[in-house]
């Protein structure tokens, strides 16, 4: 299905489970300043957003919310959180394992985020050093320039290189880059708003099932 050199996998809820845990830390956190938001709205509002644009909606939610103080309390507690309860996504080492391409991660979230989750999940082996922090590039998606470094890390063509996304922003990013896209764990907004645009795919597994089949002659 994909002619394809070259892989660039997003972090957060495409290969692992940390959207959720953020949205419930979120939640608790927001809960122990007076304020209540449930996970679903959270999650879709939030997922996917550059940190700086999170924490000003957060602001705009709650003007006399304390955003230092809050911000503070989320970063460490969230690598805490990762640290001790993250999960992989299902499908996430077989694809991998299997996966006889060049790959990286490409993420908006800090390279100890991205370190953290990788570790904890056992993960990191399967990329070693080839991480791309968008805090290192100064370029959050949906800018193209964090897809754009990707490629440069890959030595890869956009037309010969598969952006593996969960987000709107990160989607919207792979395409102004000019590269293929794959959905994976996709709300049904963002689903329809990309629908005919990129690949789409219930999960890690069917994701698979394409881009390791036999490539026919």
């Amino acid at each position: 299905m994909f002619k394809i050199k070259a892989v660039i996998f997003d972090c957060d809820g495409t290969l692992v489970d940390s959207e959720s845990l953020s949205a419930r830390l979120l939640g608790r956190i927001l809960q122990q300043h007076g304020y209540l938001l449930d996970e679903e709205t959270i999650l879709q509002h939030f997922r996917g957003r550059p940190y700086a644009g999170f924490l000003h909606d957060i602001g705009q939610y709650f003007p006399a919310l304390d955003r230092d103080l809050f911000s503070q309390q989320f970063r460490q507690q969230s690598l805490q959180l990762l640290a001790s309860e993250l999960d992989s996504m299902p499908g996430a080492h077989d694809l991998l394992a299997a996966l006889q391409l060049p790959r990286c991660i490409a993420s908006n979230g800090p390279r100890e985020k991205i370190e953290t989750s990788l570790n904890s999940t056992g993960l990191k082996p399967y990329f070693g050093e080839a991480i791309i922090s968008a805090y290192e590039v100064n370029a959050w998606k949906p800018d193209p320039a964090l897809i754009q470094h990707a490629l440069r890390l890959l030595d890869a063509a956009p037309a010969d290189c598969l952006l593996v996304e969960d987000s709107a922003s990160g989607i919207a990013a792979g395409l102004a880059a000019g590269v293929t896209v794959a959905g994976v764990h996709l709300d049904p907004a963002t689903a329809a708003r990309f629908a005919g645009q990129i690949a789409i795919f219930p999960g890690l597994p069917q994701l698979a099932a394409a881009l390791l089949a036999p490539r026919r002659t």
